[in-house]
């Protein structure tokens, strides 16, 4: 089982510890051992009935007071028993020196802390035993299990991004952007919450966005944070100026004077989701320059009031949201159910009818409520003991908001308890923060919340997440070329909700600027989020949390926050990006006293060294200093880390090789740049045969090789370690050319678990052992040379579904790549750039890439125009299953002619192809303030085209892929024109993958 729950606590995990200590594995004294017993003894007579009550949405005030007072005491005796084990020494309690120990726990159990300790909370154990029989308790009944949800998780996704009666809407909203304007105008769509307001926003400015040079779209909150909203902002719209205002940390008076600069003349586009106060209006439309170019700002909001003060000018126009129709919001409830034309039941519609009532016409009610229906069996009277379950609807209090509540929590409940509890965990992070979910994994694996039963705790809390997103508890924002989902985000009203569930359960405390009338006496777990008002809040909250504090989660910046070092009982400490400014030398200096940690993740420039005392974390599972920049060395005791699984460091940061090689639990580690012995790394790389994740963009070879021989040498040890890797769990792989071509290099190699690939350098040749990689789903990859054989051998990779190729080979004039229909059967994704060719060096054929759903180009419009390109033989029209197309030319050195030649080529193309009103086209131009100015045509003077030399020294950086796209069959092709002076690309953002 999970060892912690949000109703039943530490139980689980503790009756393990208890059994650990009374089991031969350790000695203890005959005294101490009797203490135990009865710990063990009593909790396990409990252990069914908190379950049980752990289970029931309805508990009499009795029975919530004990399951309240026993699931905190399951804490308090766990971090008592945690101090205890941490005491007697871990290892050195082991069969074989029983002397010492004898003698330690004589001295421990003396020590008045310990037993003073434990006999309070034998006596608290004996209380809540004795009130269960004079409550009788045992008697209730448990309730009848809850039938779980397959994982659908593509499937879903396409439903829920699948929109209902949305046409008219942003046909209405476009119309008011597009009209003919050089004034700043906003639009505002106001509606209450579940409506749909953020997709409709979204929806139109990924229609029109590429009209305008500049575009961001970032979320408000409920509690405006206005220095990090407007760096949300500057990281849109100018990421070279983001990155120095991260190093140097910027006050926001300079954030506002940057994007004031960035956008003054300009056109830009602006998206602010979810305005909730007039004020915060001010404040955020006070950081943009006004002017005459046309630019564009949309609103969302719940209240009319902050609606009608985002249009105080004659052209802003206010949009309200409407409720579904009937009709609309049967279309939206069967769909998710029953599929695609498939009807509903006869016996059924009735009871689907009284159903959609309660929902009042939200999309988020009828999504939600259709989710749990739709793997429950079809059986009229089920439905209707749901429906009876559902509060009044809104036609009869006129409050669509009770409905919508009563809808979420009759979702939750339907939840197994460890769901119950991953679902609150997500309590923590900020209203509308993109959620990574690697990250929350390794949290929910931290915490305890995976049920180790099954061994693999990461898959199992894969499945956890699956089956969240399957409920519509979570919505997908971001998946992988694998399908898993990569990021994910609470909708507002569900964490609204688990909020206040959290707060029932003392699961959670959250600092987030709401209201905090006091605060629990002990809190288990903290989330701070960015408030200047509840500085001294959260400095009360940490200072009574120190002893009894699982987690520790700090978002935004706080100046004043004590040391952290007397959490004894922390899991989690995760300081995220401007957070730890105060988190310094001192404040780390006695990390290793966090006996508990698993987790940790650090983003401080104030930080230049670790502690040696870093070893000391035993039982740290994940350790993330990706952007601790001033840190140039780890000390050599992380060696100590036994169960170091996942290490994420900057690529300026030096390894010792001696110390990396003896690190055998390490399943991942990101970036491998620097290492102090490059051939000593290389040797004992072969020795971490637990790897699935190895991030290498910076050979160690290249640079830090003396000699040519000296690189060539550690190149084929390194290439030697990695094949051995191969054999044992490798499953990604990120690494450079020279090692790429020789790892590959062997036709018959094999790498039996291997599923992606980037090689981040240029190689050759494509090597001939490519064809064997049969587990490949991803490659990436920058050629030198490349023709039909090189393409043919590509093809015959059989799992490929996602493929990066670009090519800097001259291809002749008479060449061109033409992809047929013997391959790549099952390729979605295919990103071609061509540098150095003249004309687009590719085409296709008819029955090719039958599965491709998302074709990015990208070439240079001098080039491609050399070859008098029409765009009828790039053969686009035989890709029948494309549903977006992303062109990405590059205007230099391009006369004005060129570039429009390449724009009308590409819409011809486009025209022939048989599923024109389902396609979605994406046009970017980069490097317009090159194109060559005085004429339509190339002159002798008019300038040159970049030399090959010159091409290869540029980076090009095929790993930065444009965002997933939708699958949704969109109603006309959309053209997008990106003319932004820095050459930045903006693409489609939050869309979901193939």
């Amino acid at each position: 089982m999970a060892g912690v729950g949000a109703g039943t606590g530490a139980m689980s995990s503790l009756l393990g510890k208890l059994t650990t200590l009374l089991s031969g594995e350790y000695t203890l004294l005959k005294s101490v051992r009797k203490e135990v017993a009865f710990l063990e003894r009593e909790l396990r007579s409990m252990h069914a009935l908190l379950e049980t009550l752990a289970d029931m949405q309805k508990l009499e005030p009795m029975e919530k007071d004990w399951k309240g007072k026993l699931r905190e005491l399951t804490y308090d005796i766990e971090n008592c028993i945690d101090r205890f084990i941490d005491r007697l020494g871990n290892g050195d309690v082991k069969r074989g020196f029983v002397k010492r120990t004898v003698v330690r726990l004589k001295t421990l159990w003396k020590r008045h802390d310990i037993a003073t300790e434990i006999q309070e909370l034998k006596a608290r154990v004996m209380e809540e035993s004795k009130r269960r029989d004079r409550y009788t308790l045992d008697n209730r009944k448990p309730r009848k299990p809850v039938v779980e949800l397959d994982p659908r998780l593509t499937t879903m996704y396409e439903e829920v991004k699948g929109l209902v009666a949305i046409d008219g809407p942003l046909n209405q909203v476009i119309a008011w952007l597009t009209e003919e304007s050089n004034e700043r105008k906003v639009v505002s769509i106001v509606g209450c919450a579940g409506l749909g307001k953020t997709t409709l926003a979204m929806e139109a400015y990924r229609k029109i966005g590429g009209n305008f040079q500049y575009r961001a779209c970032v979320s408000v909150s409920c509690t405006l944070d206005l220095e990090k909203l407007l760096k949300d902002i500057l990281s849109q719209i100018g990421k070279k100026e983001f990155a120095e205002c991260q190093s140097q940390n910027w006050e926001k008076e300079q954030v506002i004077r940057k994007i004031s600069e960035i956008l003054t003349g300009k056109r830009y586009l602006i998206v602010i989701d979810d305005v909730w106060r007039e004020q915060d209006w001010k404040f955020i439309k006070a950081s943009f320059p006004g002017n005459d170019n046309g630019s564009r700002i949309i609103t969302t909001t719940r209240i009319t009031n902050v609606a009608k003060s985002c249009c105080c000018n004659s052209g802003d126009q206010l949009y309200q949201m409407a409720h579904l129709s009937s009709i609309d919001s049967e279309r939206l409830f069967f769909k998710r159910i029953f599929g695609l034309g498939n009807a509903c039941p006869p016996h059924l519609k009735t009871v689907s009818a009284k159903l959609l009532k309660k929902c009042s016409g939200l999309p988020l009610a009828i999504i939600t409520i259709a989710s749990l229906l739709a793997n429950k069996p079809r059986i009229k009277d089920e439905w209707e003991r749901l429906q009876d379950s559902i509060g009044i609807d809104s036609s009869q209090n006129d409050d669509s908001l009770k409905s919508m509540r009563d809808i979420l929590l009759l979702s939750y409940w339907d939840l197994p308890q460890h769901l119950k509890t991953c679902l609150l965990y997500l309590c923590i992070y900020p209203e509308d923060h993109h959620i990574e979910c690697e990250e929350l994994k390794w949290k929910w694996i931290a915490e305890g919340f995976i049920d180790t039963r099954w061994g693999n705790l990461g898959q199992e809390a894969e499945n956890y997440l699956n089956e969240l997103v399957n409920r519509s508890m979570l919505q997908l924002v971001d998946m992988n070329y694998d399908s898993s989902i990569q990021c994910c985000q609470v909708h507002d009203m569900v964490l609204q909700l688990i909020i206040s569930l959290s707060d029932e359960e003392n699961f959670a405390t959250v600092l987030n600027g709401r209201v905090c009338n006091s605060l629990p006496s002990k809190i288990r777990r903290l989330s701070i989020h960015s408030n200047v008002q509840q500085q001294k809040v959260a400095v009360d909250a940490i200072g009574r949390s120190e002893l009894h504090a699982r987690s520790l989660h700090v978002f935004g910046k706080f100046k004043q926050i004590p040391l952290v070092v007397n959490f004894l009982s922390l899991r989690v400490l995760d300081l995220r990006e401007g957070s730890c400014i105060w988190f310094g030398k001192k404040q780390i200096q006695n990390i290793g006293s966090l006996s508990q940690l698993r987790y940790l993740r650090l983003h401080s420039s104030e930080i230049t060294e670790l502690p040696e005392e870093i070893g000391m974390l035993q039982y740290l599972e994940t350790l993330d200093l990706r952007r601790c920049y001033s840190l140039t060395v780890l000390p050599s005791t992380v060696v100590r880390l036994r169960k170091l699984a996942h290490l994420f460091v900057h690529d300026r940061l030096m390894l010792h090789a001696d110390v990396f090689g003896r690190m055998h639990a390490l399943e991942e580690v990101s970036a491998i740049s620097y290492v102090d012995n490059p051939v000593k790394f290389a040797e004992q790389l072969r020795n971490l045969i637990n790897l699935r994740r190895i991030y290498m963009p910076c050979s160690v070879a290249l640079l830090q090789a003396k000699n040519g021989d000296y690189a060539e040498a550690l190149v084929r040890i390194l290439v030697s370690s990695l094949n051995e890797l191969g054999e044992h769990n490798l499953q990604h792989l990120h690494i450079t050319g020279s090692v790429g071509e020789n790892l590959f290099r062997d036709p018959a190699c094999t790498f039996p678990h291997l599923q992606d690939v980037e090689i981040s350098t240029l190689i050759h040749r494509v090597p001939k052992g490519m064809a064997s990689l049969n587990s490949v789903v991803k490659l990436v990859i920058k050629v030198r040379q490349f023709d039909e054989k090189d393409l043919h051998l590509l093809m015959r990779m059989p799992c490929l579904t996602h493929l990066g190729l670009t090519l800097y080979h001259r291809i002749g004039v008479r060449e061109k790549l033409t992809v047929g229909g013997d391959g790549f059967k099952l390729l979605k994704v295919l990103h071609y750039e061509i540098v150095l060719s003249s004309g687009t060096g590719i085409s296709f054929a008819q029955g090719a890439l039958p599965a491709l759903r998302r074709l990015h180009l990208s070439w240079t419009a001098s080039r491609v125009m050399s070859r008098k390109c029409d765009g009828a033989d790039l053969g686009i029209e035989h890709l029948s299953g494309l549903v977006h197309l992303h062109v990405e030319t590059n205007c230099r050195c391009a006369t004005l002619g060129e570039v429009e030649a390449v724009e009308a080529a590409v819409q011809k193309a486009v025209a022939l192809h048989p599923n024109l009103h389902a396609l979605q086209v994406d046009v970017y131009k980069t490097s317009t303030e090159n194109i060559i100015k005085g004429g339509r045509e190339r002159s002798e003077e008019s300038g040159e085209d970049m030399t090959d030399e010159e091409y290869g020294n540029s980076e090009i950086d095929v790993s930065d892929s444009p965002p997933p796209i939708s699958s949704c069959l969109l109603d006309q092709v959309m053209w997008t024109d990106t003319r932004s002076s820095n050459s930045a690309i903006l693409r489609v953002c939050n869309l979901p993958a193939e």
